[in-house]
């Protein structure tokens, strides 16, 4: 059975080739899928406890950081260990973040106090002292280095600080917790904490008891503090999932990509063994007659495929760890925590066991055939599968005689019809996905921003105390403003957990609607909930909000979605939360001004130079929107340019095996019509023209396939991040055009690939 292996071999050497290529394509993807799923989380969970991560985190005021209330805190069931640190807690912009005003909640550390939770670990230093050390993801993602300056402005104040170096952290890591971690040396955090006496803050380290749910002993500690007011709880579990956000989509991503090209992969597997087993009939029939088994023969020929996959896997391995770095790279950057993807045996090992077993199957199904093989059968050309298809007369087919030709020649094969229609359905549908990215990231970058992001206006301004009203007014009067709100954050308590409620009354103003089902919250009665909250908390239900030491029960009107919250979030109307805190009706409230993005620049210089006396400081959004749009942008184009050329490279290849063997099978007939007068061209045509009924077919169903199923498909995409609605548009020529293009593409790739047809010679046949 050697022999016949071998034999196999040497004869489809190309074709068994080009089924390589694709195997290490799908290894490619799904050992890079496989190797950030086992690796990733792992070395989170390494340097988290490498670092002595605390499982929870609560802020109080400095006031209220009694005795009492650590011994409430070591009372609280599932707390076994605390660790109290002082720290500065205030909001700040941060000036030239990645070119930009980044406005965020920053928490200061005495970087000399000692720690046993909650610790760092020194990536860079500066030459030289300095007076602020910086988080990895702030010096990656904001652009910092070690010896540079940094300015934060707080409480209306430029403070500017000499970068000293960078650190590891795992308490907070990126933005997504809505805390930047900076410390500074103990002389710097004394000046800040004479400078900011508001910003005094206790923060309460807590390491729960073995088997103990982080979030719920957060939840426990909320509730018992109360009184005390906590400006932060986060807790490991939920700071986990948002640093993770990215990654799990990726993975996601190449997973599913890797499905569909290993099912191009089993239907050609078994195209071409079927297709062999037809074409060597004859052989097949005198082996058996020379006492070899249906089962021996099955074997021989199945090993081929066997060993091409094994051999495709490992490179495509090999290649994957060229891949995955850079991947690795890209969720270091998001997560905020060092990351060094490697090759990982265990992803190894489930790749190679997945694609040789369903390679194993597929070609098992495909040599079914040969057990009831009857050799005399074989060996006189009478096949069961000519008995149940017969070829319909070219007497009996319509129009002319090349017309009729290329439909008998259509028709002659379901099977390769079958395939072919399958891939271009597939394709269709991978191109028409990649096109949705697209366009909704590089042609109208504002859908991807919104769907990832909350309300973001061009410019954000801080009225001075009670000017509110009258800042609005005379900003409104700015030409080129098209709209002004007032849209504040504040934070209240729902089920003991602290959370950023939106405060407005004109939420159905804003340009990026949240809202996904229901109503926004129209009285001073009503809220809507963040998704993480809504089977809890149903439509029209009670829902009890604290703040501070109030507590007061509002009806559930709507739901609304927050990425970055991670969903744990609500919006309130101005009486709604003035309930809660009546001072808020004279404090200053955040407005949120509208103009176009080329005028920005122009309306902040005049909000500055005529509302001087009412407006406190401003900040350009739109950059860091421009800014942020063009990193999504660059990301999902890349993605998209992957899924073209991974759907070419496919369609390429599984044509280049069809129509190799489908001239390797009809040699003689076309020998034939060459000796009747038919040219090289005429039959390059032909065999081209016959896949062209079953590719425009398939890419039709596709396009069809993808224009229903798409926004579902991104739905559920991107609610693997958090997202209930998607602000994606989905243009019906879009499938279309990526239908219309795949079939000029296949029918160009499958006029190329019947060049071997020149070599064929009617008085070698003739001869033969």
């Amino acid at each position: 059975m050697r022999t016949l292996a071998l034999h196999q071999w040497r004869r489809n050497k190309g074709s068994f080739l080009g089924f390589g290529a694709i195997i290490l394509i799908a290894a490619c993807m799904l050992g890079s899928a496989l190797t950030l799923l086992c690796t990733v989380g792992p070395r989170y969970t390494a340097l988290a406890d490498e670092l002595h991560t605390a499982d929870v985190d609560i802020v109080v005021p400095r006031t209220a950081a009694t005795a009492d209330v650590r011994d409430v805190i070591d009372r609280t069931t599932g707390v076994a260990a605390v660790e109290p640190h002082d720290v500065l807690l205030m909001d700040a912009q941060i000036h030239d973040f990645r070119g930009t005003d980044f406005a965020i909640c920053t928490m200061i550390t005495d970087a000399d106090a000692p720690r046993t939770l909650n610790q760092t670990r020194v990536l860079a230093t500066a030459a030289g002292s300095g007076d602020l050390t910086i988080a990895q993801y702030t010096a990656q993602f904001g652009q910092f280095a070690p010896g540079e300056r940094i300015e934060l402005r707080i409480g209306g104040h430029d403070e500017s600080f000499r970068i000293a170096g960078v650190v590891e952290e795992m308490e907070f890591g990126n933005a997504g917790s809505q805390i930047l971690a900076f410390s500074a040396p103990a002389a710097r955090f004394a000046r800040l904490e004479r400078a900011y006496p508001q910003a005094r803050m206790t923060e309460y380290a807590v390491s729960v008891s073995a088997g103990a749910d982080p979030r719920a002993v957060r939840s426990r500690l909320e509730r018992a503090l109360a009184q005390a007011g906590t400006p932060v709880a986060i807790d490991a579990s939920s700071v986990r999932a948002t640093r993770m956000m990215v990654s799990r989509l990726i993975i996601l991503i190449l997973v599913v990509f890797a499905v569909l090209v290993t099912v191009v992969i089993l239907a050609l597997c078994t195209f071409h063994i079927r297709n062999i087993v037809e074409t060597d009939r004859t052989d097949m029939g005198v082996l058996k007659a020379l006492g070899y088994t249906g089962q021996m023969i099955s074997h021989a020929m199945m090993a081929p495929y066997l060993l091409v996959c094994v051999g495709a896997t490992v490179i495509g391995l090999a290649l994957s760890t060229l891949a995955t770095p850079a991947i690795g790279s890209l969720i270091a950057l998001q997560a905020g925590f060092t990351f060094h993807a490697q090759a990982d045996a265990r992803a190894w090992l489930i790749t190679i066991a997945a694609l040789a077993g369903v390679t194993l199957l597929f070609a098992w199904i495909g040599v079914r055939s040969l057990r009831a093989l009857q050799p005399i059968e074989a060996i006189r050309g009478i096949s069961a599968r000519s008995q149940r298809h017969t070829v319909r007369p070219l007497n009996r087919m319509p129009g002319n005689v090349r017309t009729a030709i290329s439909l008998q020649q259509a028709a002659a094969s379901p099977s390769r019809n079958l395939l072919v229609g399958c891939m271009a359905f597939l394709m269709t549908l991978i191109v028409s996905f990649a096109a949705v990215l697209t366009y909704n990231a590089t042609v109208t970058p504002g859908n991807l921003y919104n769907t990832l992001s909350t309300e973001t206006p061009q410019v954000v301004a801080t009225p001075s105390q009670r000017e509110t009203t009258e800042a609005m007014q005379r900003i409104r009067a700015i030409p080129g403003v098209q709209n002004v709100i007032a849209y504040t954050t504040a934070r209240v308590g729902i089920d003991g957990t602290q959370m950023p409620a939106f405060v407005s009354d004109d939420f159905d103003a804003t340009r990026n609607d949240i809202r996904y089902e229901g109503n926004h919250p129209a009285t001073a009665h009503e809220i809507a909930m963040g998704s993480a909250l809504a089977d809890a908390h149903p439509i029209g239900s009670k829902v009890t909000v604290s703040h501070g030491g109030t507590a007061l029960s509002y009806t559930v009107v709507g739901y609304i979605q927050s990425v970055n919250d991670g969903g744990t979030v609500c919006e309130l109307t101005n009486a709604g939360y003035t309930r809660l805190d009546p001072d808020f009706a004279h404090s200053p409230h955040t407005l949120y001004v509208y103009c176009d993005g080329a005028d920005t620049a122009r309306v902040i210089r005049a909000i500055e130079s005529t509302c001087a006396d009412l407006v406190t400081h401003t900040t350009d959004m739109e950059h860091m929107r421009e800014t942020s749009q063009q990193m999504y942008g660059s990301i999902m184009s890349a993605v998209s340019l992957a899924m073209l050329i991974l759907a070419i490279g496919l369609t390429g290849l599984v044509l280049m095996m069809v129509v190799r063997s489908t001239i390797v099978r009809e040699r003689r007939r076309f020998g034939i019509l060459k000796a009747l007068g038919y040219t090289s061209g005429q039959l390059m045509r032909q065999i081209a023209a016959a896949l062209m009924p079953a590719t425009a077919a398939g890419a039709v169903l596709g396009a069809l396939v993808a224009g229903m199923a798409a926004r579902p498909v991104t739905d559920a995409l991107f609610a693997t991040v958090g997202v209930m609605r998607s602000q994606f548009d989905h243009p019906a020529l879009l499938p279309i055009a990526a239908a219309l293009a795949l079939t000029a593409v296949q029918g160009a790739l499958a006029l190329g690939f019947t060049t071997p047809i020149r070599t064929i010679s009617p008085y070698q046949l003739i001869t033969e």
